[in-house]
């Protein structure tokens, strides 16, 4: 673990999660590119009202966020068995909201874990 997480465990250590909540420091958000098609006038000073203006289909490449993110848990309930303080766990990014006491750290619930890390991957 880095500095930076054991900080931020520290710090967790003054809160302690009412049951079905977890802290987590979540990792760098994971995107990947996606291509799609967008259309666009021709002349980019035409009319937009025009009927008769003529367009183009052009590829276009943005970054999306991926539904699945990972995260190191900073704080656990403790009746929680099924995962352990430092743990990188797996989430969907919907699921996270910003703990705002602790620059840098989420809460999400304990059901919406979705895997556990296994170290050394």
């Amino acid at each position: 673990m880095n500095k930076k997480t054991l900080r931020l465990i520290e710090k967790g250590t003054n809160y302690t999660p009412l049951e079905g909540r977890i802290l987590i420091a979540p990792n760098k958000i994971r995107t990947h590119k996606d291509k799609g098609f967008e259309s666009r006038p021709v002349d980019p000073d035409s009319d937009p009202m025009d009927p008769d203006r003529e367009m183009i289909m052009q590829e276009v490449i943005t970054d999306v966020n991926n539904n699945f993110q990972t995260g190191i848990v900073i704080q656990k309930p403790e009746d929680e068995t099924r995962f352990n303080v430092g743990d990188t766990i797996v989430f969907q990014l919907r699921a996270l909201q910003e703990f705002d006491l602790i620059k840098g750290v989420s809460m999400i619930r304990k059901y919406d874990v979705e895997f556990i890390e296994k170290p050394g991957f």
